[in-house]
């Protein structure tokens, strides 16, 4: 092919495509997608996905929001820059479950920054052990006071039959002498900074101000479990151990919790507490003034342990986005991470929360998020705005609206899924308990015959026996019959739930700009699982 004509069709394709952009009024700019980045806590981190998932499906024009789970730490290593001038190192928000120390919130301040603690989701931290019998949680559950756990933790109080621990559960039956088996996390965990935590601030004349810290000198004759899924698994395979993990990830894997004395003299577990019990530790400090209700204030001393309320919950940590006041260098990801703040603590997501085994933030808490909202400088950027359920005709398809109508089949598929798993879990309970009520009934006619075939006097010397087992039998057939109405009635109640999210309806409610109508559709404690060290930039 010669030259020229080569020439030619280059010169070609470049006139169809200048055609294309000119004559059909196609937008270059419109193409280009807006990327935001964050990074550090592994604890909201499959939240922020599932969230970053949503923006990409609904979002016109493109996005692109990424977050990267490397820890408290690092994420506060990243987004203070001390290396980089105090400027954020390629990050445009960071996340931990630790406040911005004092000393880096005087150097941020120094250098011209001022910076804001987001509140956006909180979770429960609890002590789990391995004595054989004992319920998983609720009544009968082992009974603990600080104290005691700070003995038990330091091995001043090696043995189950301990007389403490007996005056507290006196109806517990462990062998004499029988050893505790203390397991702590090594390296750097965010889980053993809020156990410590909470040990120091419940009983600080056991557990000293030294024994904080979410790297601490164990006892010896302690031992050792690396990450949380090592400690979960030590915990369920070794009886008589004791050890700490956060709520979720120990109900999820069926590890027996110790319900702990709280500052009003409450024994709760975690899940006797519940949502509210656990969101509850943050009013208290509100109201105690240990959490400033601005979020531009030096946050480097709250902590949400052991604090007040008659069914509040101990051990608490609190998740924080980590942003500077000023956006303006931000350019039009400023006004995208806006969206994403907005969203993460509207109805919709907050009620995404708990599929993740956290707990949303109470109004009070709320409250110092909108005013972080409302304290941002920002560039001169277009404000994204919601269309929810119901549709904004017309506006709805405008640039720079997150609609719930707009979605992708990946993302859709993953709602089926998840509708799908739930409805066979609730099955398999449900076939699980007929087939127990199947059983008791064959028992229980077993029973009513051998009374009634009964003449030999020996014979009747047992009656008294077998009367008590018909009646105990009688009796747990109905409540395991309820138990299965129950299950059923909420099967349906989680499948119509289901549907009416795959069909995207749901109520109204207005975020985000003024022009947003609608609301983001709800779903269903990752993991507090935050291996790295507090202040430090690597994971662990």
């Amino acid at each position: 092919m010669g030259k020229p004509v080569f020439t030619m069709m280059i010169m070609r394709a470049a006139a169809v495509a200048l055609f294309s952009i000119v004559g059909f009024g196609v937008s270059v700019a419109a193409t280009e997608v807006t990327v935001l980045d964050g990074s550090g806590t592994t604890n909201p981190s499959k939240f922020f996905w599932e969230v970053n998932s949503l923006f990409e499906a609904r979002a016109k024009p493109p996005v692109r929001v990424t977050y990267r789970a490397v820890g408290s730490g690092a994420g506060q290593y990243e987004f203070i820059g001390a290396d980089n001038g105090f400027l954020p190192i390629s990050q445009d928000f960071g996340s931990g479950d630790i406040p911005i120390t004092a000393s880096d919130y005087q150097a941020l301040k120094g250098a011209g920054h001022e910076i804001i603690h987001y509140p956006f989701q909180m979770g429960a931290m609890s002590i789990f052990h391995n004595v054989p019998g004992m319920p998983k949680s609720g009544a009968g559950a082992l009974n603990l006071t600080a104290c005691v756990l700070a003995k038990i933790f330091k091995r001043e109080i090696k043995t189950w039959d301990h007389s403490e621990i007996k005056a507290l559960n006196p109806s517990l039956n462990a062998p004499a002498g029988q050893d505790i088996k203390v397991y702590h996390r090594v390296q750097g965990s965010s889980t053993t900074g809020g156990v410590t935590t909470y040990l120091h601030a419940a009983c600080p004349s056991v557990w000293t101000g030294e024994l904080v810290g979410s790297t601490i000198q164990w006892p010896a004759d302690t031992y050792e479990a690396y990450g949380s899924g090592e400690m979960s698994s030590k915990l369920s395979s070794i009886p008589y151990s004791i050890g700490y993990i956060d709520s979720g990830h120990g109900h999820a894997d069926g590890l027996t919790e110790i319900a702990l004395e709280n500052k009003a003299g409450t024994y709760r577990t975690s899940l006797e507490a519940g949502a509210t019990g656990i969101a509850a530790a943050a009013t208290e400090a509100i109201a105690a003034s240990v959490m400033p209700t601005s979020p531009l204030a030096d946050f480097s001393t709250v902590s949400l342990h052991n604090m007040g309320g008659a069914d509040t919950w101990p051990i608490v940590a609190i998740s924080y986005v980590y942003l500077r006041k000023n956006l303006t260098s931000l350019g039009d990801r400023a006004c995208l991470l806006k969206a994403f703040l907005e969203y993460i603590i509207s109805d919709e997501g907050q009620a995404l929360l708990p599929a993740y085994d956290a707990v949303g933030v109470p109004n009070e808490v709320k409250s110092i998020a909108n005013t972080a909202l409302n304290s941002l400088v920002m560039p001169a950027c277009t404000a994204w705005s919601f269309e929810g359920s119901s549709t904004m005709a017309g506006t709805g398809q405008s640039d720079h609206v997150i609609s719930l109508k707009r979605r992708d089949y990946a993302e859709y598929d993953r709602g089926q899924l998840k509708a799908r798993t739930v409805e066979y879990k609730e099955n398999a309970k449900i076939q699980a308990l007929e087939a127990t009520i199947a059983q008791l009934t064959q028992q229980l006619a077993e029973l009513k015959q051998k009374e009634s075939s009964h003449e030999t006097t020996e014979d009747k010397g047992k009656d008294n026996n077998n009367a008590l087992g018909v009646a105990a039998i009688a009796m747990a057939t109905p409540a395991l019959a309820v138990s299965v109405a129950a299950m059923l009635v909420t099967l349906r109640i989680m499948n119509m739930a289901s549907a009416a999210r795959a069909g995207g309806g749901a109520g109204a409610q207005m975020i985000g700009s003024p022009q947003v109508a609608g609301t983001p559709v709800s779903a269903g404690v990752p993991p507090l699982d935050d291996d790295t060290a507090k202040g430090s930039a690597q994971e662990i």
